[in-house]
């Protein structure tokens, strides 16, 4: 009894900090939530990113959490609290989460991030089946590639690949960098404002800009950054090759590494179980989306060619407060994605550097950068960030590098 008060009292004072900003509901027992529901994050200077999402009942009071975003789903958890009407939303891999009060079709509350200095952003929902931006009918002829510039004509000058296609009167979309992709955005056009967004648990990326024969708008992600950009229609636009970025720096003789695996095991190259075998190394994090993609593209390939001698090893450098957090973000990870390969903890904080950890390479400018090894362990490849699966090129770089790790491993 003693323990259920207790518990009680605490998830009271958890949500007394952010009680004086949600709004209080009575809650009908007997209205039926689950459904389609339109939620939003209100970012820096009144933002406002719109997302989709359905929940469906689950066990002990607690519901299915489904963020949508173009046609990809993440599964997330939204989890009944002891204080009445309150749940929090847990979702894969990320730490970040929602809290909420549930109301009559509606709920209210907060969006964290535990890893950072009072990251708290509002949220809320409510039942409906609108789309997340106002919509109107487009030109299908807009749908093609742009070369995007943001921070156009400044030292900070830097360009991406964009990806538009309509459909009806949806936009979809992915936005390409050097360094990998912005993932699955939605959104649409409305009297000449094209507003596209995305959600997934961890970040939050949100684009509105104006259209005609040259894009011109503004990137938002999270609570302060916001970048402009222009954008041209280029069909012949192209990032550099992402296996020229990253390589052995000449007065080193090849990849070295000793880090401890998530058992506290120090784990190198030099272990019996890499000997004679192709490697693929992957630095990596678990608050990085691309991360995400490129595991679970790495884990199929794990599951198809380790019985023929392929091995794989995660380096993750966490963004963690403390070594124990780290190792719980880590351990998060390789447990929401099932991955069959070691996860190495190489870093823990934002105070350990991969360029410094791993000093032969002459840079490691993108979270994922995988090292492949033949059988010699020498490095044949180095792939610098990752294009995921809603990418156009996604399917092509499967079919390459599938070809690829066959030559490594026959």
């Amino acid at each position: 009894m003693i323990r259920s008060t207790f518990k009680f009292l605490l998830a009271i004072i958890l949500f007394s900090a952010c009680a004086d900003a949600i709004e209080e509901a009575d809650v009908n027992q007997s209205q039926n939530i689950e459904g389609q529901w339109l939620g939003t994050i209100t970012l820096s200077d009144s933002i406002d990113l719109n997302f989709d999402f359905t929940l469906a009942e689950a066990e002990g009071g607690n519901y299915a959490f489904r963020i949508q975003n173009a046609g990809n789903v993440v599964e997330a958890q939204m989890l009944a609290m002891e204080a009445d009407s309150f749940f929090k939303v847990e979702v894969p891999v990320f730490a970040n989460y929602l809290l909420v009060k549930l109301g009559d079709s509606t709920m209210s509350g907060f969006y964290y991030n535990p890893d950072a200095e009072d990251y708290k952003l509002p949220f809320e929902a409510e039942m409906s089946t609108q789309s997340r931006y106002p919509l109107a009918a487009i030109d299908p002829a807009l749908s093609g590639n742009y070369r995007m510039d943001f921070s156009a004509n400044t030292d900070d000058e830097n360009s991406a690949l964009a990806h538009l296609e309509i459909v009806g009167e949806k936009v979809y979309g992915s936005i390409m960098t050097e360094t990998g992709d912005y993932r699955f955005l939605e959104g649409g056009i409305s009297d000449g404002l094209a507003q596209l967004s995305t959600f997934d648990g961890g970040f939050l990326y949100y684009f509105r800009f104006e259209m005609g024969d040259t894009l011109r708008g503004t990137f938002f992600s999270g609570r302060t950054y916001q970048e402009d950009f222009i954008a041209y229609r280029d069909d012949s636009f192209s990032l550099r090759n992402a296996d020229s970025l990253t390589f052995i720096k000449e007065d080193y003789d090849g990849l070295a590494f000793s880090f401890p695996n998530l058992k506290g095991d120090t784990i190198s190259l030099n272990n019996p179980e890499f000997a004679g075998k192709p490697v693929i190394v992957q630095i990596m994090g678990s608050w990085c989306p691309n991360c995400l993609d490129e595991s679970l593209y790495l884990k199929e390939q794990y599951e198809q060619y380790h019985k023929d001698g392929l091995e794989i090893v995660g380096l993750t450098f966490e963004r963690a407060r403390t070594y124990e957090m780290a190792l719980k973000r880590a351990s998060k990870m390789e447990r929401d994605l099932a991955l069959p390969y070691p996860i190495l903890l190489a870093g823990a904080t934002r105070d350990d550097k991969a360029a410094e950890l791993l000093p032969m390479l002459n840079h490691v400018m993108s979270y994922p950068t995988s090292i492949y090894l033949n059988r010699q362990h020498e490095v044949v490849k180095i792939h610098t960030g990752f294009a995921g699966p809603g990418t156009p090129v996604y399917e092509d770089f499967v079919a390459e590098n599938d070809k690829f790790i066959q030559s490594l491993i026959h």
